[in-house]
């Protein structure tokens, strides 16, 4: 049975899982061709750790104050995401901080803290492969080393994941959902599908080249008529 694909990411009070906590996570479960969201949205227990540069960027009091917000019970939302990520392959943006963060929520209920695949997926070392993958073509192709070089200009180093995005043609979230745990989820499975997924245009049927072809040829006549 082939393994779910899930897309996860958490907004936290901070960065060290042995003190910290995630207080939103979003997972996108992929099956069968299926993408089904979900967010969990739990208090932090020890809000004194939290600091202020995480909370500063996640919005925390911005969101949490908003009309609408509602917390979930720990303990419940734990025990509906365990399932989600049970034997999943984790994809995201540097997962292995969630996967981290996840864990310790989950060790507070199960014995076995990590239930997912053991190889998580990091959209900017993904994409990242991908473009110097293209180099490596190019570079064949034009007999032009510096193919490279290009790509390692144009990515940064170390990678920045926002000019990697860009580079696959992922626009980055918006400001208005960077940093929220399900537009984070979103734009990693976004990335991931642009190096992942084939264009549609080489997999359509000839019905379905035609059916897209159609209106633009009608558009064309209009112009002309």
């Amino acid at each position: 049975m082939k393994a779910p694909t899930v897309f996860v990411d958490t907004e936290t009070t901070g960065l060290d899982p042995f003190i910290h906590e995630p207080w939103e996570i979003a997972a996108i479960v992929r099956k069968d061709g299926h993408d089904t969201e979900h967010v969990f949205r739990i208090k932090p227990g020890d809000f004194s750790t939290a600091t202020p540069k995480a909370l500063k960027i996640n919005r925390y009091v911005e969101r949490v104050t908003a009309p609408g917000w509602v917390w979930d019970d720990r303990e419940t939302a734990a025990r509906r995401l365990y399932p989600l990520l049970n034997g999943a392959v984790m994809v995201g943006s540097n997962p292995s901080f969630d996967a981290e963060m996840i864990a310790h929520l989950f060790g507070r209920y199960y014995s076995q803290p990590k239930p997912w695949h053991y190889r998580t997926i990091d959209i900017t070392t993904l994409a990242a492969g991908a473009l110097y993958g293209r180099a490596d073509e190019w570079t064949r192709r034009d007999c032009d080393a510096s193919w490279y070089s290009k790509v390692t200009k144009a990515v940064g180093w170390p990678w920045k994941s926002y000019d990697v995005s860009r580079h696959v043609e992922v626009e980055p979230p918006a400001k208005a959902v960077a940093h929220t745990a399900l537009g984070d989820a979103r734009w990693a499975r976004d990335v991931y599908d642009a190096v992942m997924t084939p264009d549609p245009f080489y997999t359509a049927t000839d019905e379905q080249l035609a059916s897209l072809v159609e209106p633009a040829l009608r558009a064309a006549d209009g112009k002309r008529s």
